[in-house]
């Protein structure tokens, strides 16, 4: 049927689902009390189609809330553009970060795409590397200025929990500038004691360190991303897309489990240094440079984990390994009976089955190493599911094949949601450790995808 053949009110509704941009619909609505109703009427079936176009959809929401919802992110994410987004502190834009968050929890809940490589893709996820892109929220042109009066100066945990998921679609963004302003003060940060920088915190160690995870993500991404830096750019610029960190690929739920197979690297400072850079006052920081060491030479490890699957026995764990960890600490809010707390014992089967273990093998600076470690599921952060905390004793075996007491190397982590980045720090085991002097460095792992095996006729001379 021809378009002049098509009932007015018809016509003025299949125009209206024609336009892409969010202020031609509001334009289009406002000419008229016809155009009006082309867009709100019929039981606003015209917001579920532009909803599904944009959004991942939760089936059974009503048309009137989705045309709401719709409305409200079109409107808060085209002002977010416009946002410093510095530590998040300010009404407008706590706005458009509970949008962001919204899109991070929601995505995945219906159906997706693949993207070109074969991976899956969130709409959800589209629109939120558009407003990265866009907007000021990790690609901001200048360096945070000191807060006003009266504004912490620490970001708000909700805004860097999203910079910290929406970080993911950097490492795949080619022939973008990723200057970090600021990098002196997230250098300095991650090799701050663990006692002065705990990435746990609360009574029951549960709360995430936001503000130094946010610095930790910052200093990997500079020597990553920045070719300037002359660090890791070079080598990480060579890994095919399936080898670069990359975004979640399923809805974020607490307990998933994690792939096999993990690229990633680790800083370090010599002991003088480390000394010197935790004495800096905050005035100081950036007066002197301090070369950070293994990522200056664009070194990337790997790192294959097997997981013990349930019913499985459990290997053995050290006590000297849990001594300097505490990886079996609970992480999850005691289960209540009538109000009270129920206490739990590492020896009750509903407690142990929240803590997974497994066993890694990597290559180290071209020496083989083993890791043995947990992981434990973490209560949600800033409104997001999925975090899980992590830890493991790197060790490498000695002449004899056993494990080497010298060379021990305790690995603290966040994974975060959807499993595909892990971000912590390390510090020197084989001694007792005191934890307000320790011996430390930040790390950083990515999930890849398995490479390709070659085949008889395959050369990987190429």
């Amino acid at each position: 049927m021809a378009l002049h053949e098509l009932p007015l009110q018809a016509l003025n509704k299949a125009i209206a689902h024609e336009l892409d941009a969010d202020k031609d619909v509001a334009t289009y609505r406002l000419i008229c009390s016809a155009t009006n109703d082309a867009v709100d009427a019929d039981n606003k079936s015209f917001w579920r189609a532009k909803f599904r176009e944009k959004y991942a959809l939760k089936e059974g929401t009503p048309n009137s809330k989705l045309a709401t919802i719709y409305q409200n992110r079109a409107k808060q994410l085209r002002r977010g553009t416009g946002y410093p987004f510095f530590r998040g502190h300010k009404k407008r834009e706590i706005d458009v970060v509970e949008i962001l968050r919204d899109l991070i929890v929601e995505s995945f809940q219906g159906s997706f795409e693949l993207d070109e490589y074969g991976r899956p893709l969130c709409k959800n996820q589209t629109r939120l590397i558009n407003f990265v892109l866009n907007s000021k929220i990790l690609l901001n042109d200048r360096r945070p200025p000191p807060p006003g009066r009266g504004e912490p100066a620490e970001a708000n945990p909700m805004l860097a929990a999203v910079k910290l998921m929406c970080s993911h679609f950097l490492f795949s963004l080619e022939h973008m500038k990723h200057y970090v302003f600021a990098i002196e003060q997230s250098q300095r940060a991650v090799y701050l004691s663990t006692s002065a920088a705990p990435i746990y915190k609360g009574p029951r160690l549960s709360m995430l360190n936001m503000d130094w995870l946010l610095h930790c993500l910052n200093f990997f991404r500079h020597h990553m991303m920045n070719e300037d830096a002359a660090t890791l750019f070079g080598n990480v610029n060579t890994l095919s897309a399936t080898q670069k960190p990359s975004a979640w690929r399923q809805h974020l739920q607490q307990g998933a489990p994690l792939g096999r197979h993990w690229k990633g690297t680790y800083a370090f400072l010599d002991p003088p240094e480390i000394k010197k850079i935790r004495k800096l006052r905050p005035s100081e920081v950036g007066d002197e440079c301090f070369i950070d060491k293994n990522v200056e030479e664009g070194r990337i490890q790997t790192l294959q984990l097997d997981f013990v699957q349930e019913g499985q026995p459990q290997l053995k764990w050290p006590a000297i390994f849990e001594e300097r960890l505490g990886s079996l600490r609970y992480t999850q809010p005691p289960l209540t009976t009538q109000g009270r707390s129920k206490p739990k014992k590492v020896g009750d089967d509903s407690a142990a089955l929240k803590n997974v273990q497994f066993i890694g093998h990597g290559e180290d600076l071209d020496d083989d190493f083993n890791a043995i470690g947990w992981l434990n599921p973490l209560p949600p952060q800033a409104g997001i599911p999925g975090w899980q905390r992590i830890t493991f004793m790197k060790h490498f075996m000695d002449d004899f094949d056993q494990v080497d007491q010298d060379n021990l190397w305790a690995y603290e982590g966040v994974v975060l949601p959807g499993g595909r980045i892990i971000l912590g720090r390390w510090w020197y085991a084989s001694d007792e450790v005191n934890f307000s002097t320790d011996y430390n460095g930040p790390f950083i792992l990515w999930a890849v995808d398995p490479e390709p095996k070659l085949g008889d006729g395959d050369s990987d001379d190429d």
